[in-house]
């Protein structure tokens, strides 16, 4: 089988492409038996001589997210020359809230940017992003999603398969935790989870725990603007900005805990991400319950969203830190090793050759 995954993020978001795109190219390649491809959105939207070749010799094309404008066009050209089109996505758009950095492209059509002057340019996109890309679903072979509550919200457009998001086990084996006198209670993400801190009730129970043990410190990385909301002292708060994808690990290295809050049927439509990354550095971690992270119940604490039993969960952690860190490395770890795409790779193909069975049907 040869594969083209066609990712839309650019270098400076990279992050959904490295774990929908590259993660599983790296792995299918290492079989020898199949063969992946990466191609840039940009490049595929203009179907250029190089996308053409990459495309023709294709068995499966997996196009990342962005159905709408000339990438509907390409698709349909694709499609009539019998090649099997998937669209792989990994963000509930139909529930995004306003609050999302991305709410005004995808529902409203809006899309601002930087014009030859510098001045900021203001477009209409008609109709929006999400309508679009609803049409899309009904052009492709199938859609492809890491979180399995997204199969129901899109199944009527076309038929939608659970992959999960599996990780590259030996790139945290080198971030090794170094010891140090305070507890840091960590969490890294962009400004689309400020919700999930203001409506979780995750903030309040951070700033009564550092209030009451003075050693923790809460770090967070990624969003400025996400640490910035948090009510804790200078003092105890940590900012970490945002790094290239090999170097996350070794911030992960410094959390003692790890928090995985989330707020709304938006955020219970994300992928197991941040708490598999977790189970892997052997970091104790607490999270909203909810089918985001219900199948990892059995390795880490969730509590429903209100301050109290974030309270009651975080000083539990904080003052037996010792014996959660020992647990963490057994089961938890064992079961994040299992995650890895290397040995789940035969599973994604799988799902493949279902795809082209059916579509080529």
């Amino acid at each position: 089988m040869n594969i083209v995954y066609v990712y839309a993020d650019s270098q400076a978001e990279w992050n959904s492409a490295e774990w929908r795109c590259a993660i599983p190219a790296r792995a299918i390649q290492k079989t020898s038996r199949h063969t992946a491809a990466l191609l840039d959105i940009e490049s595929f939207a203009k179907n250029t001589k190089e996308a053409k070749a990459i495309c023709n010799s294709s068995d499966l094309i997996i196009v990342q997210r962005n159905l709408f404008g000339p990438v509907l066009n390409v698709i349909q050209y694709w499609k009539a020359r019998d090649k099997v089109l998937v669209v792989d996505f990994d963000d509930a758009y139909n529930f995004m809230p306003p609050t999302v950095k991305n709410y005004e492209f995808w529902i409203q059509g809006k899309l601002t940017r930087k014009g030859p002057n510098q001045e900021q340019v203001l477009t209409i996109i008609d109709p929006p992003p999400l309508t679009q890309f609803k049409l899309g679903l009904r052009l492709v072979h199938a859609a492809t999603v890491p979180a399995a509550a997204l199969i129901n919200d899109w199944s009527e457009y076309a038929p939608v398969y659970h992959v999960p998001n599996y990780i590259e086990v030996e790139r945290y084996s080198q971030a090794v935790h170094t010891p140090h006198e305070d507890i840091i209670i960590g969490w890294g993400g962009s400004l689309s989870h400020l919700q999930s801190f203001e409506e979780s009730g995750i903030a309040t129970a951070l700033r009564n725990i550092c209030s009451s043990r003075p050693k923790v410190k809460i770090m967070i990385c990624g969003d400025k603007r996400v640490f910035n909301s948090m009510p804790v002292p200078e003092g105890q708060k940590i900012f970490q900005p945002w790094v290239l994808a090999d170097q996350w690990p070794y911030q992960l290295a410094n959390f003692d805990i790890g928090l995985a809050p989330l707020s709304g049927p938006y955020d219970q439509r994300r992928s197991w991400i941040k708490v598999l990354e977790y189970l892997i550095m052997k970091i104790p971690w607490v999270a909203s319950e909810g089918p985001a992270y219900h199948s990892l119940r059995p390795y880490g604490w969730l509590v429903p969203n209100n301050a109290s039993a974030w309270d009651r969960i975080l000083f539990d952690l904080v003052d037996h830190l010792d014996d959660y860190k020992q647990e963490a490395s057994r089961d938890p770890y064992l079961f994040g090793i299992s995650q890895s795409m290397d040995d789940n790779v035969e599973r994604v193909l799988l799902t493949y050759s279902k795809i082209l069975e059916k579509a080529q049907a």
